[in-house]
């Protein structure tokens, strides 16, 4: 989803005797957060690796913006390299909008 894009709920409107029941649209306006950032349809968060973590491994755990908690690690003696970046999951939720666009 886009900053400024619509989603159209066609004939949702209130209902009134005689009358054509109109739509509902709703206009996303994304905030800026302090920790994660979104480009295009991927959510990033950006975070600071100390010397010892980048040489000897590190562990830990963001708290997701709906909650979750996840762990982010990589496997002891391996080298991070700067500008590295992380897969933790890829979850699509398309399917969870009712509406059109």
């Amino acid at each position: 989803m886009q900053h400024g894009q619509e989603i159209t709920f066609p004939g949702e409107a209130d209902e009134a005797p005689d009358t054509v029941t109109g739509d509902i649209v709703f206009v996303l306006q994304q905030k800026d957060h302090p920790k994660f950032k979104r480009k295009g349809e991927d959510l990033f968060y950006e975070h600071t690796l100390s010397l010892s973590e980048v040489l000897c491994g590190f562990k830990f755990v963001i708290a997701h913006l709906d909650g979750r908690q996840l762990l982010i690690k990589s496997n002891p003696g391996e080298v991070v390299k700067p500008g590295t970046y992380f897969v933790t999951c890829r979850e699509y939720r398309r399917d969870s909008l009712q509406g059109g666009s």
